[in-house]
């Protein structure tokens, strides 16, 4: 947490300007209950999460060798969620690795 103290007797520009409303509501990942507008499907955002809880920053490369072992054994469907996962978690490896697939 970071802490701004200003020096006593001076009113800072930041604590002296009105509150902009430009953040009126944050971005949850139970959005779609209140908003509907939700664009990631829950099952991937679900596994993207506990993906990275488990293997941290190298989730993104676990998700899109998933995704090698599945589309190398005929699974398009199952090879195309871990796809959507390995996007969640790094679009442009997601979109290295679509290019190199389909070329």
């Amino acid at each position: 947490m970071v802490r701004f103290a200003p020096r006593y007797g001076i009113i800072s520009p930041c604590m002296a300007r009105p509150v902009l409303g430009r953040h009126l509501r944050a971005v949850n990942d139970n959005a779609e209950d209140w908003t509907s507008s939700w664009v990631q499907q829950d099952a991937a955002l679900d596994s993207a999460l506990r993906l990275f809880a488990a293997h941290g920053f190298s989730a993104a490369a676990r998700a899109r060798d998933a995704a090698v072992i599945a589309e190398a054994s005929g699974d398009a469907e199952r090879s195309g969620f871990w796809l959507e996962v390995c996007r969640t978690l790094d679009r442009r490896m997601a979109r290295d690795f679509k290019a190199r697939r389909t070329s």
